[in-house]
């Protein structure tokens, strides 16, 4: 991910003199996604709001911890609502994106058929059906890798907040090195979160209730979209429309997109 602008950056080189907040946005490719989204659908947006890309979630809270008055906008990836609720109590001022992240926007079928032109669709062999079926034959496959994302992803943050690595392997860590007690401890701690059943147990629950779900849910919350997107949804667009470059298409696509209902929320924050 791209190096994103400081605070300091964001008040001297997008602010400067101008009375506007800022919005911030993770990446590079969000804070394209998002301004295209906010010209469709918010009008006069950038009079009141500057858009910065900051470079992570990390430096989205870290930012708005000291811009009350600003607004962060962060992928939803593997948290759900109660990891949602606690941050958000904490930080009023950061906003949660409905879906996984947003290329969730850009891989349900049924929307990306709504952005592709009546001429083009005429001229597809099987028209939506066909369309639809291509993409959403390749939901087990990553089902099944969107489940197992969530179940894994937060053992890292969870390691981390156990000491890992540092511990026991660190420049601080010498006094430890000595008790044999605290070794054991601390070693106990780190298996008892990596227990194998209990993860697979997880993975289970997730991928049952990813199953579950309707097509439009799993597409919106069940899929890692960047992936989907880069794997299966950039391919099938290119084989049915025609090689484009995957900027571009991006571009292409929000620029047609149906209004996404469930961002309605974030927009009525920027009005």
């Amino acid at each position: 991910m791209a190096k994103g602008y400081s605070r300091k950056e964001i008040k001297e080189q997008l602010i400067g003199v101008q009375e506007k907040r800022a919005v911030l946005i993770e990446g590079t490719t969000d804070q394209q996604a998002f301004e295209i989204l906010l010209r469709r659908f918010v009008a006069d947006w950038d009079r009141r709001w500057v858009l910065a890309q900051v470079g992570g979630k990390k430096s989205v809270v870290e930012i708005l911890r000291q811009e009350s008055g600003w607004l962060g906008l962060v992928d939803r990836d593997e948290w759900d609502e109660a990891v949602i609720m606690q941050w958000q109590a904490e930080l009023p001022n950061l906003m949660v994106l409905p879906r996984f992240c947003l290329e969730n926007y850009l891989i349900d079928p049924a929307e990306l058929w709504q952005a592709i032109p009546l001429a083009r669709q005429a001229s597809l062999v099987g028209g939506e059906a066909t369309f639809r079926a291509t993409i959403e034959n390749q939901l087990p496959d990553y089902r099944r890798h969107g489940a197992l994302w969530k179940v894994v992803t937060p053992l890292w943050s969870g390691l981390r907040a156990l000491g890992f690595k540092e511990a026991l392997a660190s420049a601080k860590s010498v006094t430890t090195a000595q008790d044999d007690s605290e070794i054991r401890r601390i070693l106990g701690e780190w298996d008892a979160l990596l227990d194998p059943d209990r993860i697979f147990v997880d993975f289970q629950t997730r991928l049952a209730a990813a199953e579950a779900a309707p097509p439009d849910a799993q597409f919106a919350h069940w899929l890692h979209g960047k992936v989907f997107w880069k794997n299966v949804v950039n391919p099938t667009l290119n084989a049915t429309l025609g090689q484009m470059e995957e900027g571009e298409r991006r571009k292409k696509i929000l620029r047609k997109l149906p209004q996404p209902a469930d961002l309605q929320p974030v927009f009525d924050r920027l009005i």
